[in-house]
């Protein structure tokens, strides 16, 4: 990568890597993900340190995990202890650009302006707080508080159609850019254009195994009553319409000369359990709500590469710290990614023993192939799963002689974890 390469991190809310063809999904429509993995790097196991909104987004911003920056329920404001991956890169001398929904500024959570102060040194920034409940009637803001700019047609669209504009306008900058577009899609209730929701009409979309046909999603606040199959067409048909959007972003960085000079990143806050056990959101540490997707193309890479090693939200910061030639100014939490996104090979095989560590109303660590989680914020195991045998996480080994010196070795992992972040763990 060449010193000044721009960052392109395009962030869609609650996508879960299980929903996806390139993680396995034998229904989702999504060309233009796919043809980017084609020339891109996969991340096959990778997770959220923090499977909800809020706590999320303090994560990826710090590189520090919830019990660090606070952030342990979504609706708090981000606090300015730590510095941002905005203001790293400010200092590297980046123009820094945020578009979409923030979900950082405090109460109330609503759709609504955020203040320049409250924006984590974000220099251009185009967004609301959160909860476009209805995705055809969203107001966005720039600097004035007063002026909102409605969002014709589907969120989604119009989003995109703005990030083409603020592409374009730092393509004719004389400095580096860092720019964040993040949609609020396909987070529920989902409404899809028609176009979107046709490819769902006539195939299975209930073949996962640990699918209950039986849930129910029922959200009066946001008008939703429906079965899980109709709750999966609609998800699924967002899911193809951010992936419609994401073909549109690179298509503009090639129209603008930009692709070759660009670190492109598309990844998500959590997934959602879209009715696999009888569940819907996110928030747990099943594998539906855990797992994210994960796809980093390096400037000029053509080839595809995948690796099994873990990653999680705490890597994006030291990752985007080193491809920016800057290091923190305060410790933090995570390794850089780089070695495996620039790698020929599937990576060290000492890499795919690491083990991330993910928290919400509990605790996770996760392996390349194991997963332990606890019961609630103790150490008290509730869980162990062996996702190469069982991805669906339908046979518990907690009980498994088999498996006690892993069990052992994850548990281990979580309680040095742990003691290291102080997190509340009695």
């Amino acid at each position: 990568m060449s010193a000044g390469a721009n960052v392109l991190f395009v962030l869609p809310d609650q996508l879960g890597a299980r929903w996806l063809p390139i993680y396995g999904s034998p229904v989702v429509h999504a060309p233009h993900l796919d043809a980017f993995a084609r020339h891109s790097t996969v991340f096959e196991r990778a997770v959220s340190s923090a499977p909800v909104c809020t706590p999320y987004r303090g994560c990826l911003m710090t590189g520090r995990y919830p019990s660090q920056t606070g952030l342990l329920e979504n609706g708090q404001e981000l606090p300015p202890s730590a510095p941002s991956v905005a203001q790293h890169r400010n200092a590297a001398r980046y123009a820094t650009y945020y578009i979409g929904k923030w979900h950082l500024s405090g109460a109330p959570q609503e759709n609504r302006w955020v203040p320049p102060a409250q924006r984590a040194g974000f220099q251009h920034f185009i967004g609301w707080e959160s909860h476009h409940i209805d995705h055809y009637g969203g107001l966005i803001w720039a600097d004035d508080p007063h002026s909102a700019r409605p969002l014709p047609g589907h969120e989604t669209d119009a989003l995109t159609d703005i990030a083409l504009e603020q592409l374009e306008q730092a393509a004719q900058a004389d400095q580096p850019f860092f720019m964040m577009v993040a949609y609020q899609a396909p987070h529920p209730p989902c409404s899809p254009p028609p176009a979107c929701q046709q490819h769902y009409q006539d195939c299975d979309l209930l073949a996962e195994p640990n699918t209950d046909p039986a849930a129910w999603y029922k959200r009066p606040e946001w008008q939703a009553d429906y079965d899980v199959e109709t709750f999966r067409r609609l998800y699924f048909g967002e899911i193809t319409q951010i992936d419609a959007a994401f073909g549109r972003l690179l298509a503009q960085l090639e129209a603008l000369g930009l692709e070759e000079n660009t670190l492109v990143i598309f990844t998500s806050d959590h997934g959602e359990m879209a009715g696999a056990h009888s569940l819907f959101g996110k928030g747990v540490m099943y594998e539906e709500a855990l797992q994210v997707p994960l796809l980093i193309r390096a400037p000029g890479q053509s080839v595809p590469r995948r690796t099994r090693t873990p990653a999680a939200t705490v890597d994006f910061l030291p990752t985007l710290l080193d491809y920016a030639g800057c290091a923190p100014t305060a410790p933090g939490e995570g390794i850089s990614l780089r070695p495996y996104i620039e790698s020929h090979t599937e990576g060290r095989s000492a890499d795919s023993e690491r083990v991330v560590i993910s928290e919400y109303r509990n605790f996770c660590a996760s392996s390349a192939r194991w997963k332990l989680f606890t019961a609630g914020r103790t150490l008290q195991n509730a869980a162990l799963y062996d996702l190469r045998s069982d991805p669906f996480e339908g046979d518990n080994r907690l009980d498994d002689a088999g498996c006690a010196a892993v069990q052992a070795q994850l548990s281990a992992e979580l309680a040095d974890w742990c003691r290291r972040t102080m997190a509340l763990c009695h």
